[in-house]
């Protein structure tokens, strides 16, 4: 320490929600990670902690709540964990600013987390939620199946990203809806993984643009603003132009993905009785696995899957690890014949 510069004074009556939001504060992080963290703290962590304060949360607490973790049913075990993490984090910094004499989170196992298992449909319960689904929006799981997008990235297609010529969409948009844009579907121009990776494109079935022609003649889409975001600023930094999106509610709102869930799909899988091996909804993300696992499991190389949906092949072969190794029956025969003695040097040998 600088000399003659006091320490800072511990504050007593200092809460978890105050000190979880200086951490927040100062966070350094992936505009997705911030997003999770905040999440994390505003959702899950404040109900649970935020009025204590932080000099009386003790290891025995920290312990219960785990197991109420563990035990709920309304929570995903992945999801916990990712709690847990992030109260970590908030504990140790609050240890290493001195804020608290001990960390209660010390020795203590986080919630356990088995091996998460994607839902992966069958392309008859697949075009089933393509029918169940009201007309205004069924073509929003069609290009989670057919194109491999995330939700927000369904939502925010926009006329300008179809290459009709070259069956092509261009996924370079979401619909946002975060604290930094105070929780109102903004159209935002980037991507939910990497500021790096500014768009991505992958090659669209023509039955979805057939069905795209029909939605766009009863549903024409709509002139709306699009953040044309850069990276290191703020959404009210960034500048603004126009798009036109395909999908809006009644009310002439972009799509909230909560809204989405509750009222749209998850009715239509109850209606269409498609549940998971322990009774629970798929969710709209397994509709991304679905399509990442039939090109796996159809021979479409990993690199060019990985380029089709935005992740990186060491990502790919870690998710769908499993599939690949497939790949080991169903093409063996096949790598074997190519380095197999030619016909004519063995019929010369035989001689």
């Amino acid at each position: 320490m600088a000399a003659g510069v006091a320490p800072e004074p511990v504050k007593a009556n200092l809460t978890f929600e105050k000190w979880a939001a200086d951490w927040l504060s100062r966070r350094r992080a992936k505009d997705s990670s911030i997003e999770q963290y905040e999440i994390a703290v505003r959702v899950h962590l404040n109900p649970r902690w935020g009025t204590q304060k932080l000099m009386t949360i003790e290891k025995r607490q920290v312990e219960t709540w785990v197991q109420e973790l563990e035990a709920s049913k309304d929570i995903a075990n992945s999801t916990a964990d990712g709690h847990w993490k992030v109260f970590q984090m908030i504990m140790k910094d609050a240890l290493q600013n001195g804020k608290i004499k001990s960390n209660p989170t010390y020795e203590v196992d986080g919630p356990y987390v088995g091996r998460s298992r994607s839902y992966v449909f069958t392309p008859e319960e697949c075009w089933a939620i393509y029918d169940e689904f009201p007309k205004l929006y069924r073509l929003i799981p069609m290009f989670g199946f057919a194109c491999g997008t995330r939700q927000g990235e369904a939502f925010g297609v926009c006329t300008d990203v179809i290459d009709w010529d070259r069956c092509l969409l261009t996924v370079r948009r979401q619909v946002l809806r975060i604290n930094e844009t105070r929780y109102k579907c903004l159209l935002v121009d980037r991507l939910k993984t990497s500021p790096r990776l500014d768009s991505k494109v992958v090659p669209v079935p023509p039955y979805l643009l057939e069905a795209l022609v029909e939605h766009q003649a009863r549903f024409p889409a709509r002139l709306t603003e699009t953040v044309l975001w850069e990276h290191k600023k703020k959404i009210n930094e960034c500048k603004r132009g126009p798009a036109r999106a395909y999908f809006w509610t009644p009310r002439n709102n972009l799509l909230n993905r909560n809204t989405f869930n509750d009222d749209l799909w998850k009715p239509a899988l109850r209606r269409l009785g498609i549940k998971d091996e322990e009774g629970n909804l798929p969710r709209f993300h397994d509709l991304r696995h679905t399509f990442i696992s039939t090109c796996l499991q159809n021979g479409i190389p990993e690199h060019t899957v990985a380029a089709w949906v935005g992740d990186t092949v060491e990502e790919i072969r870690r998710t769908y690890s499993h599939l690949l190794k497939d790949h080991g029956e169903t093409h063996g025969a096949l790598a074997a014949g190519l380095t197999a003695r030619p016909k004519r040097a063995a019929a010369l040998i035989a001689a």
